[in-house]
């Protein structure tokens, strides 16, 4: 019988891997991102032949945070009348990403201007680029905002 790593949560037996050359690697799913557990909230033992050792405490660990990777915006055109308003969204990638705090910006405030929940309001006639950009990764995508004269 091979020697294997038994992890519990709980008391609970939730993962076993077999020693390779006195090593073991265990990837645990279903761990928040970016997140402090404490020690003894996982247990480890070692089985073999001669039976199960006594479960140990894993030392306290944070996870690491999940990295974004792009945005989208949506839509990527858009037309308001001067006064008035639209909304652009954004989705940040992926969806399971730690910091998805984004924020927004126009190329021209005589044209449009944009609120940090991505209202933009149309300011006078012309065409204006609104960005939404991550704070997690600086990354950037962009929405071509018309504005027309209002029509009375």
């Amino acid at each position: 019988m091979a020697d294997t790593l038994n992890v519990y949560k709980d008391g609970e037996l939730i993962k076993s891997e077999d020693y390779v050359d006195g090593k073991v690697t265990i990837t645990i799913d279903g761990l928040e991102a970016n997140t402090n557990y404490s020690k003894g909230a996982y247990q480890v033992s070692r089985k073999n032949e001669n039976g199960e050792s006594s479960k140990v405490d894993v030392p306290a660990f944070k996870t690491k945070p999940i990295a974004v990777t792009g945005v989208t915006v949506t839509p990527e055109t858009a037309t308001v009348e001067v006064g008035g308003t639209t909304k652009i969204s954004n989705s940040v990638v992926p969806s399971t990403a730690t910091n998805k705090k984004v924020s927004y910006s126009t190329s021209d405030e005589a044209v449009a201007t944009v609120t940090n929940s991505g209202t933009v309001t149309g300011v006078s006639e012309g065409e204006a680029t609104i960005t939404v950009t991550t704070e997690d990764g600086n990354k950037t995508a962009t929405s071509a905002v018309t504005v027309n004269a209002a029509t009375e």
